[in-house]
């Protein structure tokens, strides 16, 4: 376990203080390609976002920041977490980055016709960016009070439908849901929130491919809603749960279904402000960080991935085949990289996970951690993989889009799907590492 590093600089000794800060991320409205559609741009639909929030207890501090962005693989990350680090002398491990996971929103990680080079204009505008934020948070620091809800509601649906043999991509009425949202009220003793930090897990996909306009999709649209409703001087932060096996619902339904869920999931927050009670009592920030090494599934051998490629045309597949073929010639397997971070603030844990994580790890988190309130960010500090379950992995060639060897995995950088022992081993390690957490 890494401890933190308290080398922030003096602070009052006031208890509990936090600030908050946003900024506009746009990339370039024409001609930046966007994962939903496959397409370049061709316009603007809705401002992409970052927000930050630090708070302190006088003697540590964290950030928390949002993006209104696809994800980022780690090299970039932790670019971006250097620039933000630097700027308010907030140590690294205690900086938590999380990506909405917007379809509407250029390719950033490490999947498909991914464009690796960091030299796109919003490669080069985000650090400065997201280090401008954290810094003005960092320095309008304000006594504040803690209150956390989470109220029901429901955005999307499982997407993993099980025919009895296989997994296909479409609705499933049966399958694991997250219906609810986590929202957390940052307060200052007068007057209107600092910011409120709400979490939701559902793909942002109800625009997708109905539109080349660039677009926050419902996330954005809560947020309106929240300005709308509660008033301008809060920031109001969407952070993205587990939902890498929910999709929000309709699928491809456009830019004003989009803005439908996106008003409902602020109205639910609404709700949840509205009816919050206690304060959570915080007398310091707990902060923890570790990182897995996951286990990926053995490659095809030698001579199945030499004659894939040689069957394949696509320049992108030709690469992504001649990188399986590397990791079949060598005599290790592969891993990838899972950070995960949390602060705990009282009663409340905020963990946070890399990746695309299914749904089923919220739940099992719920059940075993020893806070009572549990608020689960997923696509955070990272994205480079789909992370399922045992049964799934198990299912093979039939495990659908998510899990199977020539789904995502294959299009992700790994190449490979995950082994199915991951689960057993980042369960065991959560439940060492959130019992050692709170045991502080």
């Amino acid at each position: 376990m890494k401890k933190p590093k308290n080398h922030t600089p003096q602070l009052p000794k006031y208890g509990l203080a936090a600030g908050a800060a946003e900024t506009i991320i746009t990339p370039e409205a024409e001609g930046t390609f966007l994962i939903g559609p496959m397409q370049p741009s061709t316009g603007v639909n809705d401002a992409l976002w970052a927000r930050a929030l630090v708070l302190s207890d006088g003697i540590n501090q964290i950030a928390i920041l949002t993006l209104d962005y696809l994800g980022f693989d780690f090299v970039y990350n932790n670019i971006l977490i250097q620039a933000v680090s630097e700027s308010s002398d907030i140590p690294a491990e205690n900086i938590m980055i999380n990506c909405s996971h917007t379809h509407n929103a250029p390719i950033t990680i490490p999947w498909g016709p991914w464009e690796k080079e960091k030299d796109k204009p919003f490669h080069r505008f985000l650090p400065e960016k997201l280090a401008a934020i954290t810094k003005q948070a960092s320095l309008c620091l304000e006594p504040v009070r803690l209150r956390y809800r989470r109220e029901a509601t429901q955005v999307g649906f499982n997407r993993r439908f099980f025919d009895g043999q296989s997994i296909s991509m479409a609705p499933n009425p049966n399958g694991v849901i997250l219906p609810w949202v986590d929202v957390l009220s940052i307060e200052r003793i007068k007057g209107k929130p600092v910011a409120v930090l709400f979490s939701h897990a559902a793909h942002p996909v109800i625009i997708h491919g109905a539109s080349t306009l660039i677009s926050a999709d419902y996330p954005g649209f809560a947020v309106e809603t929240l300005k709308h409703e509660q008033g301008e001087e809060t920031v109001y932060m969407f952070a993205q749960g587990c939902s890498a096996n929910i999709n929000g619902f309709p699928l491809r339904g456009g830019i004003d279904a989009a803005s439908g869920a996106g008003r409902d999931l602020g109205v639910a927050v609404c709700r949840s402000i509205k009816a919050m009670e206690e304060e959570i009592t915080v007398e310091n920030i707990q902060i923890e960080s570790m990182e897995l090494e996951l286990p990926l599934q053995a490659p095809p051998s030698v001579e199945v991935c030499q004659k894939m490629l040689a069957q394949e045309t696509d320049d992108n597949r030709q690469r992504a085949f001649s990188e399986l073929l590397i990791s079949s010639q060598s005599d290790q397997l592969p891993t990838v990289r899972f950070p995960i971070t949390a602060f705990g603030l009282g009663n409340l844990c905020i963990l946070g996970l890399a990746h695309e994580i299914f749904a089923e790890y919220h739940h099992y988190i719920n059940k075993i951690s020893p806070f009572p309130d549990n608020m689960v960010l997923a696509y955070t500090n990272g994205v480079e993989c789909y992370v399922g379950t045992e049964k799934d992995y198990n299912l093979g060639n039939h495990g659908g889009y998510e899990t199977a060897s020539m789904g995502a995995a294959f299009l992700y950088q790994p190449r490979l799907p995950l082994s199915p022992q991951s689960e057993e081993l980042i369960q065991s390690n959560l439940k060492h590492f959130l019992d050692q957490l709170v045991i502080k």
